[in-house]
C-alpha cells in the first residue's frame, strides 16, 4: 500500500491512499489545481480515483469536493448523519449520496471505519486493507476513543493528529473559548497526546506515521517530532510531519 497527505491542517485536509490497483481520497479542503498537480507527483491522474470519502462536514475537508467530483465523476461516500449536515449537499443528487457500510470495499481495497470525538455530528476515521496491509487516518478528535484504539493498533502506516504544543496554544492570541474548544474532548489531540497515544497503538507492524492537522498558529513541525519522538522513545518507527499547503512525499509500505 501507498499514502501521504495531500494537504493537511486548518486551512485543508486531503489524504491518498493506493493499494493495488485502486486509489482513494479522504477528505478535499483544497483546489482541483492543488489537487491535481499533487495526483501528478505521484504519477497519477484525477481519473485515477476510485472514491471520494468524507470524515466529517467541517469547511476545511470539504471545501473543495463539489467541483472534484463533479468534474472528474468520482463517486462521494459519508456516513448518513454526515450527508444530511453537509452544506454541499444539494450539489449532489440523491443517488449520488453514496452512505458509508461496514466491511465494505471499494476496488481492492477494504475499508472500515472508527468513532472519534470531534464537535460534528458523526466523525469518522478510517481503516485501508489491502494484501495484508494497513494503513489508518486517525485525525480531527480530542481523544483516542475505544473503537479508535482498537482499530489503529499496529496499522501498518498511520496518519495521526498532533494538533498543537499546549504551552503555546494557552500563550497565544486564541480567544478563551476556542483555547477551550481546541483542548476539549471534542478538539484536537495535543503533540503530547499525539505522543501518548502512539506509543500505545504502534506494533510490530507499524513502519511509517505522518503527524498531521498541526496547527499553524499553535504548533510547529520540528516541536510536534520532538515531542512525540521523545514520548514514544527508542522506535524503529519512521516518523514525519505533514506539510500545511503541500504534498507529503508517497510513502510505500
Amino acid at each position: 500500500m501507498k499514502f501521504a497527505t495531500i494537504c493537511s491542517g486548518s486551512s485543508g485536509n486531503c489524504t491518498y491512499i493506493e493499494g493495488g490497483h485502486t486509489s482513494i481520497l479522504v477528505d478535499a479542503g483544497c483546489s482541483n489545481r492543488h489537487l491535481s498537480a499533487s495526483l501528478a507527483e505521484y504519477g497519477k491522474s484525477p481519473q485515477d480515483i476510485s472514491a471520494l470519502l468524507i470524515s466529517h462536514e467541517h469547511s476545511d475537508h470539504i471545501s473543495g469536493i463539489t467541483r472534484f467530483a463533479r468534474r472528474f465523476g468520482i463517486p462521494v461516500y459519508a456516513s448518513a448523519r454526515t450527508w444530511e449536515n453537509l452544506p454541499c449537499r444539494d450539489d449532489f443528487f440523491p443517488e449520488d449520496r453514496h452512505i458509508f457500510e461496514y466491511g465494505m470495499s471499494i476496488g481492492d481495497i477494504d475499508i472500515d471505519f472508527f468513532r472519534l470525538s470531534h464537535d460534528a455530528v458523526q466523525p469518522v476515521g478510517f481503516v485501508f486493507a489491502c494484501s495484508d496491509t494497513r494503513v489508518a487516518i486517525a485525525t480531527d478528535t480530542g481523544v483516542v476513543t475505544p473503537s479508535m484504539a482498537r482499530a489503529v493498533r499496529n496499522a501498518d502506516g498511520l496518519v495521526l493528529e498532533a494538533n498543537h504544543d499546549v504551552s503555546m496554544l494557552m500563550s497565544g492570541k486564541y480567544s478563551y473559548a476556542l483555547k477551550q474548544r481546541v483542548r476539549g474532548e471534542q478538539g484536537h489531540l495535543s503533540n503530547q497526546q499525539a505522543g501518548l497515544a502512539l506509543r500505545e497503538l504502534a506494533g510490530e507492524n507499524t513502519r511509517s506515521v505522518i503527524l498531521a492537522h498541526l496547527s499553524e498558529q499553535n504548533n510547529l513541525p520540528q516541536l510536534a517530532l520532538s515531542q512525540v519522538r521523545a514520548l514514544v522513545g527508542d522506535s524503529k518507527i519512521h516518523i514525519t510531519v505533514a506539510p500545511r499547503c503541500n504534498a507529503h512525499p508517497l510513502i510505500e509500505l
